[in-house]
């Protein structure tokens, strides 16, 4: 009984490794590929001026940085549309730095180094993309 068990088990082994084998390969030299095409697709998106603020989840990988910047987007587009002053350092979002603020995320200082950093580089893209369209 025990030997029909373990012949079964290693067939069954057998075939998963059989039929995952191809599948890690492409997988492999698919990894390869798509990794270069994702770093064209960034520097394409990065010359873009009409991307928007749709992509920051790429570049930013902590809730942080990617509220923060999707705020100083929103509000950089419009300071740069309104004519208003660069100056992101005068809205309430960055001076208070806790918009979305979750315990779980840690400290809450650290969340607002993170939330600024990622507030100045979305203001200053949604900035620069407010001027463009900017009649």
């Amino acid at each position: 009984m025990r030997k029909r068990i373990r012949s079964k088990l290693l067939a069954l082994i057998l075939a998963c490794a059989a039929v995952s084998t191809p599948l890690a390969s492409d997988a492999g030299q698919g990894r390869g590929r798509k990794r270069g095409a994702d770093e064209n697709a960034v520097s394409r998106q990065q010359d873009n001026p009409a991307r928007g603020r749709g992509n920051a989840s790429r570049v930013f990988q902590d809730a942080a940085s990617l509220k923060g910047y999707e705020s100083g987007w929103d509000l950089g587009v419009v300071d740069g549309r309104d004519g208003e002053r660069y100056d992101p350092v005068r809205h309430r979002d960055y001076r208070d730095a806790d918009l979305g603020y979750v315990s779980a995320y840690g400290s809450r200082d650290g969340y607002k180094t993170k939330f600024r950093a990622g507030f100045r580089q979305g203001y200053e893209n949604g900035y620069r993309e407010g001027t463009r369209s900017r009649k």
